[in-house]
């Protein structure tokens, strides 16, 4: 419920800056460890990704991976935790210890993939919850109001989730049995995709298995089995998934033409 922007009127009303509190204040130190999972090895992004890690690749001639690391730390998050596998030299290179990036930066090594989770049970132990991120994301979300719903709900994992449309491009048919009740043109399908990015409480992590790989949806299952809240956090921010060649583009679209 914070005041976070104002608009700046001339003498006849008319909006001529805006006045943003970001600028103005330095933000407080969010209360949570960070880990980029940047192990992948982007084969759906060949050939750019023979050459480069995929958190590595450029967007407007910086790589994702470092938008990532100054967004948190511009959201206040001073301790971030890297995950790597493929072409792992490239990024420690790059980021160091952190200190020219604002942070400070450790590196978590797979010796072998440990899927969308397993390598978080190799991260040392905090008393703070871990906001995980995978390390090919481009987004807006703010993780301080993450962090304060998560909280809110008391929940043990908060995942961020982002409305995703689908449109049918034909008619469909509803029916009962052999009769046809309707016909919907072309519908569009809404649901809310995981965004890759969660908060888990810190002892979310020792329920994952060592040595081998574990996928997030299986942590979510096993959390959810034993009766433990699972929360779905909105997020209405720009989201892209640098996944895909299309992605890719459309990533540096946006960034070329918002200026992110």
């Amino acid at each position: 419920r914070t005041l976070l922007h104002i608009p700046l009127v001339d003498d006849h009303g008319r909006v001529v800056d805006i006045a943003l509190l970001r600028r103005l204040v330095k933000p407080r130190d969010l209360p949570v460890s960070a880990v980029v999972m940047a192990g992948g090895y982007g084969t759906r992004l060949r050939p750019l990704t023979e050459e480069l890690p995929k958190p590595m690749v450029l967007v407007d001639g910086r790589p994702i991976l470092e938008r990532i690391v100054d967004q948190l730390r511009d959201a206040g998050v001073r301790r971030v935790s890297v995950t790597t596998h493929y072409k792992k030299k490239m990024i420690s290179d790059h980021f160091g210890d952190g200190r020219d990036f604002g942070v400070d930066i450790t590196y978590v090594e797979e010796e072998e993939p440990l899927g969308t989770a397993g390598a978080l049970g190799l991260v040392e132990r905090t008393t703070e919850p871990l906001l995980v991120i995978n390390g090919d994301i481009l987004t807006g979300v703010d993780f301080g109001a993450m962090l304060s719903f998560h909280q809110e709900h008391a929940a043990d994992m908060t995942v961020a989730a982002k409305q995703h449309e689908v449109e049918v491009p034909y008619g469909v048919v509803e029916s009962d049995g052999l009769r046809v009740t309707g016909i919907v043109e072309k519908p569009v399908l809404r649901h809310f995709i995981n965004a890759g990015i969660y908060l888990i409480n810190p002892d979310v992590p020792e329920a994952i298995p060592a040595g081998r790989a574990f996928d997030m949806p299986e942590l979510i299952g096993y959390l959810i089995s034993q009766g433990r809240l699972v929360a779905s956090f909105p997020v209405y921010e720009y989201w892209i998934d640098i996944g895909r060649k299309s992605d890719y583009e459309r990533a540096q679209r946006y960034a070329e033409n918002e200026g992110v």
